[in-house]
């Protein structure tokens, strides 16, 4: 029996999860070192994000496939979880003691993460709700 999270699309979203996760505790961090000299903030690359994705959608090369026991069934392909890492990304604006984190942009990353979450978070939702409603017994 396939699970509602072996299907690519919730593989996707908690890839988009898992990455929203490590970006919020790289935010918390840069908030946390605001007054630490010579600290440089830090990001999730989002190549690295883009590359996790990727394998979400592109065909898979080098790579088993799963089978298809009918010809209605999705093919679909073993994934592992992505590792995201991060880079130095200084704000707009450096103190004199070399502290490159502005305390506003910050939260501004944090809104957006916390927007990102609550999308990535619904879309998973309506998903485990669109197969509740498909394994419903008709009436």
């Amino acid at each position: 029996m396939k699970l509602p999270g072996d299907l690519s699309v919730f593989q996707a979203l908690n890839a988009r999860l898992n990455m929203l996760e490590t970006r919020q505790s790289t935010v918390a961090e840069n908030v946390a070192n605001a007054n630490t000299p010579r600290f440089v903030p830090k990001d999730v690359d989002m190549a690295s994000f883009d590359k996790a994705i990727g394998q979400f959608s592109s065909p898979s090369v080098g790579r088993t496939n799963l089978a298809v026991t009918q010809s209605g069934h999705i093919p679909g392909k073993p994934v592992s979880t992505p590792n995201f890492s991060t880079v130095s990304v200084p704000d707009s604006e450096v103190t004199m003691d070399g502290n490159a984190v502005v305390v506003e942009e910050q939260m501004l990353r944090l809104n957006q993460v916390k927007t990102d979450f609550d999308t990535a978070l619904g879309l998973y939702q309506k998903g485990l709700s669109m197969i509740r409603l498909a394994a419903k017994a008709p009436q």
